[in-house]
């Protein structure tokens, strides 16, 4: 099978250059993360990560990583492949899902570098690609 980069996919959110943020949990100083780790202890629930936090996040914010050009373009070209895959996968579901008697919605897709927000908390490249039902995409460090 032969690819044909074509133009990015619009359902592509490209975050790779935001330094992925730590999210708002970081702006509740000291006393307010002494705060929540009482009650999660008390409550035994995580109340970190109702607000996108996790406890054992570092308080500074992540800097964007900057790549060589080179290693710049061979990232780029990993989007256009990823975002072309998306859409053919999307295409095939669309095609396949009335026959089932049900309706497709297309997923959204963020790309991140190092770290990134959802609505399901920070999650770093370790984290590998992964679903956040909380927000309906799939994020994804290249």
């Amino acid at each position: 099978m032969r690819w044909n980069r074509g133009p990015m996919s619009t359902n592509v959110e490209d975050r790779r250059g935001t330094g992925g943020g730590r999210g708002p949990g970081l702006h509740l100083g000291l006393g307010g993360m002494l705060i929540l780790l009482v009650l999660s202890v008390l409550f035994k629930r995580d109340f970190f990560s109702l607000i996108g936090a996790g406890a054992g996040m570092n308080a500074g914010a992540a800097s964007p990583t900057i790549l060589s050009p080179g290693a710049q373009a061979h990232e780029d070209s990993l989007a256009a492949f990823v975002s072309a895959v998306l859409d053919s996968t999307q295409t095939e579901w669309s095609r396949l899902f009335p026959r089932l008697g049900e309706r497709y919605r297309d997923a959204r897709l963020v790309l991140f570098r190092d770290g990134v927000q959802s609505a399901c908390g920070f999650a770093e490249t370790a984290t590998g690609p992964f679903y956040c039902p909380g927000d309906e995409k799939v994020y994804i460090d290249l």
